[in-house]
């Protein structure tokens, strides 16, 4: 159990205690054995609530009530608490844990609590010497005790941290903490009054109480210090710095029982000086959206605490739903975890409502105002903290501060210098700059194994890019920052063709952050439009890999309405990175997709690069095959072929393969498709292109290895396409690429579908979803729905599937292709579209297994004759291809159906040569139906 050694200081409230625990309401303190237990405010509430009523059930409804009294909380929430409540007490001596449950009445503290009055001495107890609180601290528990800790073992122990973050008061609370440990002798001394250094020694002789006898003000203030232990808490350092360091030095000198802890936006770097940095308050990983955490998850984390605490605090009470929290969530990272900001912005929620709260935090200064009237001034709006550290900076520092503005994301010390570097400031200044920022606490600094990075919190940021505009030298340095973001991605990019996926995401992703400022200020007031279209056009790789579909497309519509017909070669670019942006969101039958890809072939066939009309060929390619025209998409592959071969390219040869490969598939030519996909395969060139990543955002080998293993199991090795199958998505799991991964799964889902492998297919649609969901990828979530269906289909003999058919149908994901899948999961997934491609010839490659199930519904009605000669068609079909796995559901439907006729024997013949075709997977649930007819099951 996590202790602090003290023994708290005498009261005049009682104590409750029971065994070996003391309870105490006024320093809602809880002790063991004289040591006090780290405890946090709701679980103290919650076992007050309790040991104030031993022995008596309390129901959930008063808990709550008592816990959470302004705010709405899912009973689970309660759960939680009592769990890290009886863990957190162990058991008594019988072996019972002290909070017992009453099933469906509430909870129950057992043993006896005996009620004390503690003995109260005026003269004796410590006078209380600091700053009262009137809220509770949030979220700070553990860091709380760990100050306290380091204060105990430190001499002299800095907290740092930008303002707003709440130095002051955890400060306090740590050193109300060691109030025991130093009796009367702990003394809070607020430097935020000094005008001057030369006051700084008098704020400590008046926090002493020490007379002003005009004396020698040091030897006084010695004399006192070194007559025993004591804990001076200097605080708000920063405007008076070098004074407070001297004094600090002094002191720790001089007074050698004194321990100093001291708050400051930058440390005082003073020999035997601990620094202890103070983070933003946990908030919500940026990554995840709220409605991917249950309520009570969200909740728990401590930004968001505070920034319910008191707005409720601020407006009598609040109602939270899921749509509530997550604005609050939403607020909470805005505000990137500052409890100053947060604090401002909850009083605020009166006003603005959640919601409107946060469509207006775009303008933070004006939002975040109206702070307590008893704080500081520099505490009552953001806008005077952040003047407070503004102010004093050199002139080349607040400089370099306002030109960092641009960055919104991590950044290096070179990128820094690039940027914030001029005749009047080199880069070695900048460095110096840079060190001085960091050391205010106005840049944070990130280090995580490879090169430091530095950034500026959101409304740090906010506040010096308005400092940027008021120095006129907002265009000049967008141009630049501009300009040196391009060559990065030029860079960045030359190299993907020949380095891993994982690798090169980990050396260059950091440059997505920083998109959408460079884009932000090239279509923006007085930009440069030409910039913003080379930058969005490169820029396509990161937003796919962060999943920011919808925010790219919105961009690049942006920059192609921007005169983009200027430069045609640009054009090609942003229209190939439109559509390649809507492969993966738009719908299935998408025309906006066809026509970008288009407008990039024609404007490709009039240029005088080979690449771009590659490029385009691919784009339209990639675009048939999503709206299942696989003869159209043979066409453009064998256009790639021509295009490719004046080239001489090893890697266009291999790219066209490829293409050519994953048309004859669908288009039925499963031998033409496999030996080509054997091929690529065992292509040398794989070892240097494992893991890249295609323009349509797949990594190469994997789209080849999920063609094999589709071709595989329709040939009849179902047992290899359900290794390779699982072998893709172990292997996409490693590159940190979504596109990738989903793909994997999506081919895993289908081959476990086929192979009846119903385990494997819920875990991997489960993940297909979770992935989808999280990030934001509808086409790929609705895959792993319509797998389910399958699978439920699969389980009920397909009864439910004329209640969820039309909506599966309707869905704007679901087009030509979704449909020819769909019917090969189950028959009663079949459609009268996927019945028209059929007899059409537009299904290809699944053409037989759409017709047998026309005819398994056929026979549903009783229209034997019919029934029957679909299922002969399906298996000339199959056999024609070659295609063995469809061959033998057509001959056990045939079987099936002639089984008491005097074609049975025909039937079984049929069949059985069918059958003894599969050297493997006679497990999977296919060849175990046939088996089934066989033994005349």
């Amino acid at each position: 159990m996590a202790v602090i050694d003290y023994i708290p200081r005498d009261s005049a409230e009682p104590a409750l205690l029971f065994d070996n625990f003391r309870l105490v309401p006024a320093e809602r303190a809880l002790f063991q054995s004289d040591r006090q237990v780290r405890i946090n405010g709701r679980a103290f509430d919650l076992l007050l609530a309790l040991v104030e009523r031993p022995g008596e059930i309390v129901s959930k409804h008063d808990l709550i009530a008592r816990v959470w009294p302004r705010s709405y909380v899912e009973e689970v929430n309660l759960r939680v608490h009592i769990v890290a409540l009886r863990k957190l007490l162990g058991n008594t001596a019988e072996g019972r844990p002290y909070v017992e449950t009453v099933a469906g009445r509430g909870y129950s503290f057992i043993g006896p609590v005996t009620k004390v009055q503690k003995f109260h001495n005026p003269a004796t107890a410590p006078a209380s010497r600091l700053p009262v609180q009137h809220n509770r601290l949030i979220g700070r528990d553990d860091v709380l005790h760990e100050l306290a800790e380091q204060a105990c073992s430190r001499r002299l122990l800095t907290v740092v941290g930008p303002g707003g973050m709440g130095k002051t008061t955890l400060a306090v609370a740590a050193a109300r903490l060691l109030a025991s440990t130093f009796g009367e002798r702990v003394h809070f001394i607020d430097l935020a009054a000094a005008a001057d250094p030369s006051q700084v020694l008098m704020a400590l002789g008046l926090a002493l109480g020490l007379p002003d006898t005009g004396g020698d003000t040091v030897a006084s203030t010695l004399r006192y210090l070194q007559q025993g232990p004591a804990l001076l808490l200097l605080d708000n350092c920063e405007h008076v710095i070098d004074a407070a360091a001297q004094l600090a030095q002094l002191l720790l000198r001089e007074a050698p029982t004194v321990h100093i802890l001291a708050t400051s936006r930058e440390a005082l770097r003073v020999d035997a000086e601990w620094v202890f940095r103070l983070a933003p308050l946990a908030i919500p990983p940026r990554n995840i959206a709220p409605e991917l955490l249950p309520l009570e998850a969200l909740a728990s984390f401590p930004a968001v605490q505070l920034f319910i605490e008191r707005a409720s605090a601020s407006m009598g009470g609040i109602t939270l739903d899921a749509p509530s929290l997550a604005a609050a969530v939403d607020i909470s990272r805005r505000l990137d975890g500052i409890p100053l900001a947060i604090e401002l912005a909850a009083g605020r929620v009166g006003l603005l409502g959640l919601h409107g709260l946060a469509d207006q935090l775009q303008d933070c200064f004006s939002v975040l105002t109206g702070g307590s009237r008893t704080a500081l001034p520099r505490y009552q709006t953001l806008r005077a903290t952040l003047d407070w550290s503004h102010d004093l900076l050199s002139p080349r520092d607040r400089a370099v501060f306002r030109r960092l503005a641009l960055f919104r994301a991590p950044f290096t010390l070179c990128c820094a210098m690039n940027i914030a570097s001029c005749d009047t400031f080199p880069a070695s200044d900048v460095m110096e700059s840079m060190a001085n920022l960091v050391a205010k606490s106005l840049v944070a600094v990130e280090v995580n194994g490879g090169p430091a990075c530095y950034r500026l919190l959101a409304t740090t940021g906010a506040y010096a890019y308005e400092k940027l505009v008021e120095s006129g030298e907002l265009r000049d340095l967008g141009v630049r920052y501009t300009t040196v973001l391009i060559g990065l991605l030029e860079a960045a990019l030359a190299e993907r063709e020949r380095t891993p996926a994982a690798q090169w995401q980990a050396q260059h992703g950091r440059y997505a952050g920083h998109m959408a400022a460079g884009l932000d200020w090239a279509f923006g007031p007085g930009g440069n439009v030409r910039l913003g279209q080379r930058l969005c056009a490169l820029s396509a790789p990161w937003w796919h890999q962060l999943s920011l579909l919808e925010e790219y497309r919105l961009r690049v519509l942006q920059a192609l309405e921007a005169d983009a017909s200027a430069d045609p070669a640009l054009e090609i670019e942003l229209q190939l990175a439109l559509g390649d942006t809507l492969v993966h969101m738009g719908g299935a039958e998408n025309s906006p997709r066809e026509k970008a890809y288009l407008r990039a072939l024609e404007l490709a066939q009039e240029s005088e690069q080979p690449a771009l009309r590659l490029r385009a060929l691919s784009g339209c390619y990639a675009d048939a095959i999503c709206r299942g025209d696989y003869h159209k998409a043979l066409g453009f592959a064998e256009c790639y072929g021509m295009e490719g071969a004046v080239l001489n390219s090893e890697i266009v040869a291999r790219d066209h393969a490829s293409l050519l490969s994953r048309a004859q598939h669908y288009l039925g030519m499963q031998d033409e498709a496999r030996s080509l996909v054997e091929y690529l395969s065992n292509h040398p060139l794989n070892a240097t292109a494992r893991q890249q990543v295609t323009h349509q955002q797949l990594v190469a080998p994997v789209g080849n290895q999920a063609l094999l293993s589709r071709t595989l199991w329709l040939q009849g090795y179902p047992e290899r396409a359900m290794q390779i199958a699982h072998d893709s998505v172990a292997e996409a799991e490693k590159m940190d690429h979504v596109i990738t991964l989903c793909f994997a799964l999506q081919l895993a889902c289908t081959v476990a579908s086929w192979c009846g492998d119903h385990t494997a297919l819920v875990r991997y649609s489960s993940v297909l979803q979770e992935q989808a969901r999280r990030n934001a990828l509808p086409k790929w979530e609705f895959w792993g729905q319509a797998f389910v269906t399958g699978l439920r289909c699969a389980e009920d003999g397909g009864r439910m599937a004329r209640n969820i058919l039309p909506t599966l149908m309707h869905n704007p994901f679901c087009g030509d292709w979704h449909a020819d899948l769909l019917v090969t999961l189950h028959p009663s997934l079949l459609t009268p579209r996927a019945l028209a491609r059929a007899e059409t010839e537009r299904a290809g490659w699944c053409r037989a297994e759409v017709l047998r199930a026309w005819g398994e519904s056929l026979l549903q009605t009783g229209a034997r004759e019919r029934a029957e000669a679909l299922f002969l068609r399906a298996l000339d079909i199959a056999r024609s291809q070659n295609v063995l796995a469809w061959e033998l559901r057509a001959a056990t439907s045939l079987a099936r159906l002639w089984r008491d006729t005097p074609r049975a024997a025909e039937g079984l013949s049929l069949l059985g040569a069918a059958y003894e075709r599969f050297s493997e997977g006679h497990g999977t649930a296919d060849l175990r139906a046939a088996a089934a007819v066989l033994q005349g099951a």
